[in-house]
């Protein structure tokens, strides 16, 4: 199903910024791991964020995750939490296959989203849910913390002011063994299951930070034996352009090996390197290449994170909403949208042990 396209004649209505002189209130829809997480580091940023409830479509679940959180309020279906009108975006922590759903519930009722990675299970899914955002005139955001965080922000201005020269290939992985139950979200088809969707999207997202859409996507790789993906490597390729040269990279994902969290970026003058992981990095490394003689010097760049590092993002959206910004410059629409495009090129590489073969992104 796909929605009507906006009138491109429309302006998208605009949204009453939020006021300077009170933390962001958030509402929590849905109650597991990653929705604790998350609320966990709101609660290191007080002046920022306030969480104000939570929804789970069982009540007494809901009860139990607002007493162990201290938040005041909790609600037993996600239609109460849209209609709260004590909130004012709610973070989005379903399974995959649900986002879309439970997105689409909080924009019509008014809400601005913070929707977990990836946006949807789709491209068509996430360009209608970005699509009815700017309709309602409201804030959405694929919640994807490591492109807020303070070192891969400078990695990406490294990009932009040209220091080291152009990006020539992007190395990253990120893998752990998995052996769950068929049934966990991470194997079930019915839950958008598999390695690409839920660890892949970090290296896709990464690559695409640091130079856009790709124009070529190879992938090779293997089913679990619940059919969704659960070992998938690609190749991505950037043709030249009047201002770049080519440019290459290579992505890693698996439930099945590891565990391995790693980025490294050659540079036309540099190398940078993401020694202790680059998700929520605390470090990064920059050797610099001499273009004529000399030695080859190392700098190392650190960053302080308060808990796992997800309050970067939640500041974010704490900064657009006052700013009356509907989207994040960090996390832009149209980079949720290719990164969309890149997954499922990838994941159509592998999907039905085809492994091979070539696909525009």
């Amino acid at each position: 199903m796909t929605s009507a396209p906006l009138d491109a004649h429309r302006r998208s209505p605009a949204f009453t910024p939020l006021p300077e002189d009170r933390p962001v209130r958030w509402g929590i829809l849905a109650t597991g791991g990653i929705g604790a997480r998350f609320t966990r580091d709101l609660r290191l940023i007080p002046d920022d964020a306030e969480v104000a409830a939570v929804a789970s479509r069982d009540p007494a679940r809901a009860e139990e995750f607002a007493a162990e959180h201290g938040i005041p309020r909790a609600h037993g279906s996600y239609e109460e939490l849209a209609s709260d009108p004590d909130v004012d975006v709610v973070y989005v922590a379903t399974p995959h296959s649900h986002h879309l759903a439970a997105a689409e519930l909080c924009l019509r009722a008014g809400k601005h989203v913070l929707v977990e990675k990836p946006l949807t299970a789709s491209p068509a899914d996430t360009a209608r849910l970005l699509e009815l955002a700017e309709q309602e005139g409201l804030f959405c955001m694929e919640a994807m913390w490591t492109r807020c965080n303070p070192l891969m922000r400078q990695l990406a201005g490294f990009v932009d002011d040209g220091r080291f020269g152009a990006v020539r290939h992007v190395s990253c992985s990120f893998t752990f063994p998995f052996d769950g139950p068929p049934e966990h979200r991470l194997l079930n088809p019915a839950l958008a299951g598999g390695a690409i969707l839920d660890l892949g999207v970090y290296p896709v997202h990464a690559a695409l930070m640091l130079l856009g859409r790709p124009d070529r996507v190879r992938a090779e790789g293997s089913l679990t034996s619940t059919g969704v993906d659960g070992h998938a490597a690609a190749l991505l390729r950037w043709d030249a352009t009047a201002s770049r040269p080519p440019a290459t990279a290579s992505l890693l994902t698996s439930l099945e090996c590891g565990p391995a969290e790693s980025l490294s970026v050659a540079f036309e003058h540099a190398r940078v390197d993401f020694p202790a992981g680059f998700i929520a990095p605390r470090s990064m490394i920059v050797t610099t290449i001499p273009t004529a003689g000399g030695e080859r010097e190392s700098r190392e760049y650190t960053a302080t994170i308060p808990g796992e590092g997800f309050g970067f993002e939640a500041q974010e959206v704490a900064r657009c909403l006052r700013a009356g910004q509907r989207v994040s410059p960090l996390v832009p629409p149209e980079a949720t949208r290719d990164a969309a495009g890149v997954l499922a090129a990838w994941r159509a590489e592998i999907d039905g042990g085809r492994g091979t073969g070539a696909h525009s992104a």
